[in-house]
């Protein structure tokens, strides 16, 4: 039985999934809410999924655990009408309404907001260092440096921002991993919170893509609850997975000298450590639920019935031994033709097909501006715990470190 918020499983997810792919190109899993459902472990078997339509991701009427009637329930339904949660042609057409934000010059002028607000970040990272002696690289770097530049792109107030990172960690936590009630209280205040925004932003738009969305919705490009959708969808999606891309590719470089040293020394070495990261620590660990619409043979063997649901765990694909040899190690040359000879396989951390991460290359910016930013500045950066030690997110959606203590190390003195 599969059960997310186990320690031991959220801990080292991946010799569970490891067992799994073992078994075939998917395998039925019991879950520990009295549901079953289908694990899709292999990188082929991964992409396949994922550009298959007979696979939908409209969530099925009473899907999950069955959850009565009540204002939590009906916030929660409402927010969760965003575009990862539909097919052809609503998606074609909620993503055409966001993509344009999105597009590669639009991202790229970001680059030197980015670059200034991490400077920002790191010159008080390390005045708290100098003055406290420790402090969580989570906290003060990772999470508010995603949340400054989505707040930017979509318009939210900077005052607004714990809140709403408490919020969405709630949402995206296995309701038996938090306290009784915490989970529907977090729907209720995310519904509450957009309705307000998009008052907001009908009164007073600014120059920010939602209130280029509320404008559009006026027009008849969004209804009210589209609107609620997609602003908790580019939100979540616009910091957690940033947020656990820097996190975790901090602690790798943390914990593999070697590698942070080459990143430093090589031309394009930043880049080839951001690639290795988002395969080696997904910071998606599962798409969202698809559920099939007829009967599908995966392969030979392996036929998933109609109506089932079925979860392509984007971690597991991108430790494929098939695709990654030596999957568990972090070896960002395999990301450098020049290093290990072939370049590696693209990792599936952005998903595959028509749900491929719209914010893919802002995610992609910010790590390759952040990371040697905060190397160069903290050169002598380390953990004060074992890495062994360090809590993650429970669940099958997001995987990235909770905290992440750390501290400046004594320079020994030369004799």
């Amino acid at each position: 039985m599969l059960d997310p918020a186990d320690p031991a499983f959220v801990r080292d997810p991946y010799p569970y999934y490891a067992r799994l792919r073992a078994q075939g190109p998917a395998a039925r899993v019991a879950l520990v809410n009295g549901t079953h459902a289908w694990l899709v472990t292999g990188y082929e078997t991964t992409r396949a999924v994922l550009a298959d339509p007979r696979f939908s991701n409209v969530p099925p009427q009473g899907a999950g655990r069955p959850r009565p009637d009540s204002p939590a329930q009906r916030a929660r339904a409402c927010l969760a009408r965003h575009m990862l949660n539909s097919d052809a042609p609503d998606h074609t057409r909620l993503r055409r309404l966001t993509s344009a934000a999105f597009a590669p010059r639009r991202v790229d002028a970001l680059r030197p907001r980015i670059e200034e607000l991490t400077g920002g970040l790191v010159q008080e990272l390390a005045a708290r260092l100098a003055e406290e002696g420790s402090a969580d690289l989570v906290n003060a770097f990772a999470f508010p440096l995603p949340v400054l530049v989505i707040g930017e792109v979509l318009g939210v107030p900077e005052a607004d921002r714990a809140d709403l990172r408490d919020w969405t960690y709630r949402v995206g936590s296995p309701a038996n991993a938090l306290e009784q009630g915490a989970v529907d209280d977090a729907w209720l205040r995310l519904h509450r919170y957009f309705t307000e925004l998009i008052a907001d932003k009908r009164s007073s738009p600014g120059d920010d893509l939602f209130s280029a969305l509320v404008h559009d919705a006026a027009d008849g490009g969004l209804d009210d609850a589209e609107l609620l959708a997609m602003a908790f969808l580019l939100l979540f999606a616009g910091y957690e997975t940033t947020m656990n891309l820097l996190a975790s590719a901090s602690l790798l470089l943390l914990t593999h000298r070697r590698e942070l040293a080459a990143a430093r020394r090589t031309p394009g070495g930043w880049a080839t450590v951001v690639e290795e990261a988002l395969r080696h620590s997904s910071p998606l660990e599962g798409t969202t639920w698809r559920r099939t619409t007829e009967e599908v043979e995966l392969a030979p063997g392996t036929v998933i019935p109609a109506g089932a649901s079925v979860l392509a765990v984007l971690a597991a694909a991108n430790r494929d031994p098939a695709y990654f040899p030596d999957p568990d190690a972090f070896r960002p040359g395999r990301y450098s033709s020049g290093t290990e000879g072939t370049r590696a396989a693209p990792h599936a951390a952005f998903g595959h097909g028509p749900h491929f991460c719209v914010g893919s290359r802002l995610a992609r910016m910010e790590a390759e501006i952040a990371l040697p930013l905060l190397f160069d500045k903290l050169p002598d950066l380390v953990l004060t715990t074992s890495p062994e030690e360090i809590p993650y997110r429970p669940g099958l959606l997001v995987r990235g470190p909770r905290v992440l203590p750390v501290t400046i190390a004594p320079r020994r003195r030369c004799r």
